[in-house]
């Protein structure tokens, strides 16, 4: 759990992870153009969250598909409920 929420510090990373939980699956170039950023600086947030097993991949062709791993989803599920409590008061 400690890992995940240094994860999930970074305010891209969070993004990240709020859109795999919205989308269940999202490649590279998809995140890239939702955030606005380039393919490279996704694919090193992706990268860093892959190697702590936040999420897993999955081949298709030339193309990785990214998804939260399962085992997070309840924690993630109360990090983002906070948030959108938090934006509905503000």
């Amino acid at each position: 759990m400690k890992i995940l929420l240094s994860i999930a510090a970074n305010e891209v990373r969070l993004k990240i992870l709020f859109l795999l939980d919205m989308e269940n699956e999202l490649c590279p170039c998809d995140l890239a153009d939702i955030l606005r950023m380039s393919v490279p600086a996704v694919s090193q947030h992706i990268r860093k969250m892959k190697d702590v097993g936040v999420i897993t991949a999955r081949r298709e062709g030339q193309t990785l598909y990214y998804s939260l791993n399962e085992a997070d989803t309840d924690i993630l599920n109360i990090i983002f409920k906070s948030i959108k409590q938090k934006r509905k008061v503000a």
